[in-house]
């Protein structure tokens, strides 16, 4: 179910939209619950025929253009548009697939959205469908109507298409959300980095924005069970002895770190926003171990990278960050991340190694500024162990490793799985194989070569 997330909505039902029983849909007609910019009601399923089909992409599309919300089919409304009878409809898989079809042919681009079953107890094989629909940062969504598009949204209980003028507006506002959401990435990346201890440590760092933002509560009680859940832990996927030690606030977001005191983070840190938005840093090379002996000056060894260390890092600050967006803020969607490397300069280069075997250099060359990725994940692909964050792992590391003139991550594929030879038996290599078995993930012996 898409993370949707409604105070009204959950108000008005009594509980979140992802664990509504079909006693709490029934009490809509109980408390003649009406209709509203985030609610529709249909008595029976969407026929057929074209024009049925365009009505159900234009429902879908004109939440998606507003504020989201949900479609309830099996609940029919009065004169007043008021819940007054639950017929209810049948129940299959099938009719969630074809739902899902005429959505995709039709609505573009395609809004996130989900549909689910809530089947009468008394009644097996019927009930009411759900779909539920997130407000979309990439709206306007217009729907096929023969070979031209239509932009519907709802305009209270009802639906008014855009007028050209305005739908060169919402375009200008799709655009500006966009660069606003880029702004953020920056600025989170940057608010952190200025966290960190960069005397001699190098650091992989990942950002996430989510592109709808979410909320919780900091509080006391918010802080305390991120001090539980975080101090003396290693927030890593594969743990490697690098915990945190201080846990605090700031200005609308927790932070934890493994420095000693609030002024400078060393090890691992992060920042978690509010909106769902988040930072995370894990270190990468330690340049003072790596430094010649009687070298004076330790900044001007180059930060010794192993890309186990880089896709590790990855790895695990989309987890973690993804997880604060949904779990916590209940951001959903999709979400924009940038990973980077620092500090990176012309008097401190960068250098790709692996440590397997004798180890050695992988790429044709040092980097003398930061390099970075940037691309856009789903927030619910990145929160589960599973394939979907496997890719995600490997197409962000692949952005950081081909500025090193190497071509592809080699501990991961693009399609999400974990190439077992890449990974060193002394240091990760067991504690991944463990962590795919249990998440369901596919190992291959695959080289490259």
């Amino acid at each position: 179910m898409v993370a949707l997330r409604s105070r009204r909505l959950e108000g008005l039902f009594g509980a979140r939209l992802d664990a509504l029983s079909h006693a709490q849909v029934a009490a809509l007609k109980t408390n003649a619950v009406s209709e509203s910019y985030d609610l529709e009601f249909k008595g029976e399923l969407y026929g057929g025929n074209d024009k049925a089909k365009r009505d159900l992409a234009g429902d879908v599309a004109a939440l998606a253009n507003t504020a989201g919300g949900v479609l309830l089919l099996g609940v029919a409304e009065d004169d007043q548009a008021r819940a007054a009878d639950l017929p209810g409809v049948a129940l299959s898989d099938g009719e969630v697939l074809r739902i899902r079809n005429i959505v995709a042919d039709l609505v573009h681009p395609l809004p996130t959205f989900d549909v689910r079953q809530i089947e009468d107890p008394g009644k097996p094989g019927r009930g009411f469908l759900m779909i539920a629909v997130l407000r979309s940062p990439l709206a306007p969504h217009g729907v096929l109507v023969n070979e031209g598009l239509r932009y519907p949204r709802r305009n209270g209980a009802s639906i008014i298409y855009l007028t050209e003028a305005e739908v060169a507006a919402a375009y200008q506002d799709r655009f500006a959300r966009r660069q606003a959401r880029h702004d953020d990435l920056l600025r989170y990346e940057r608010d952190l980095i200025g966290r960190l201890d960069v005397s001699d440590q190098t650091y992989v760092v990942v950002t996430l924005v989510p592109d709808i933002s979410g909320d919780f509560t900091l509080d006391t009680k918010t802080l305390r069970t991120f001090q539980q859940e975080t101090r003396d832990k290693d927030l890593l996927v594969i743990p490697r002895g690098v915990h945190v030690r201080y846990v605090t606030v700031g200005s609308r977001r927790l932070i934890a770190h493994g420095g000693p005191e609030p002024a400078k983070a060393s090890w691992l840190a992060c920042e978690l926003h509010q909106s769902g938005a988040g930072s995370f840093a894990a270190i990468a090379a330690n340049r003072s171990e790596l430094a010649s002996r009687g070298q004076i000056d330790e900044n001007t060894t180059a930060s010794r990278i192993e890309d186990e260390d880089l896709v590790l890092n990855i790895w695990s600050g989309l987890k973690i960050l993804a997880r604060h967006a949904r779990d916590r803020a209940a951001a959903g969607g999709t979400a924009t991340v940038r990973a980077t490397i620092v500090p990176v300069t012309a008097d401190l280069p960068a250098e790709l190694r692996h440590p397997r075997g004798f180890g050695g250099l992988l790429g044709s060359h040092q980097v003398t500024e930061p390099p970075q990725a940037t691309s856009v994940f789903d927030i619910d692909d990145l929160a589960e162990d599973g394939p979907d964050l496997i890719a995600a792992t490997c197409a962000l590391a692949t952005g950081l490793i081909q500025h090193f003139g190497y071509p592809e991550t080699l501990q991961m594929t693009t399609d999400g799985a974990i190439r077992t030879k890449y990974w060193s038996s002394q240091r990760y290599g067991p504690r991944v194989q463990q962590w795919a078995a249990q998440a369901k993930v596919y190992l291959t012996d695959d080289t490259v070569d």
